[in-house]
């Protein structure tokens, strides 16, 4: 992983809602909106996104509207689009997420299954190499040979 990707992953979906509409320029922006008002709102939706996520995998109405008021002001985009906008968004991380917990459930049983089967091989070796060791192999004695 590189030093850029490493951070949050939220930050995708950070992107994505705050991607200038297709009919939007940058001039039809407030005038106020400056680069460290811009940074200072993304942060916070970030953290609202993070927060809320964590809870219970879904942004809250009210920070939902909240976000849909952010990106309508970042983006030029109606409020009903920055609404489906946003709930289009919250939905595709939701599909990641889930996504991703069932590639951490499946990669678990694997690990397991291959723990297992490492300690399965581990006591067949040991019950083999106690048999070597005790002249007994296979129902065999075993006689040293002559030196």
């Amino acid at each position: 992983m590189s030093a850029q990707t490493a951070g949050n992953a939220s930050e995708i979906y950070i992107d994505k809602l705050f991607r200038p509409g297709p009919a939007s320029t940058q001039a039809t922006a407030p005038a106020t909106t400056t680069e460290s008002n811009a940074n200072q709102t993304r942060t916070e939706v970030l953290r609202l996104w993070t927060a809320d996520f964590a809870k219970d995998q879904d942004l809250t109405a009210s920070d939902k509207a909240y976000v849909a008021q952010v990106v309508t002001a970042r983006t030029g985009l109606s409020p009903t689009d920055a609404e489906k906008r946003v709930n289009d968004v919250v939905t595709e991380a939701k599909a990641a997420i889930d996504k991703m917990r069932r590639g951490a459930a499946k990669l678990s049983f694997w690990l397991t299954a291959a723990m297992l089967f490492g300690a399965l091989a581990a006591s067949l070796a040991a019950v083999e190499g106690g048999s070597l060791r005790d002249g007994t192999w296979n129902d065999r004695v075993l006689t040293p040979r002559p030196t």
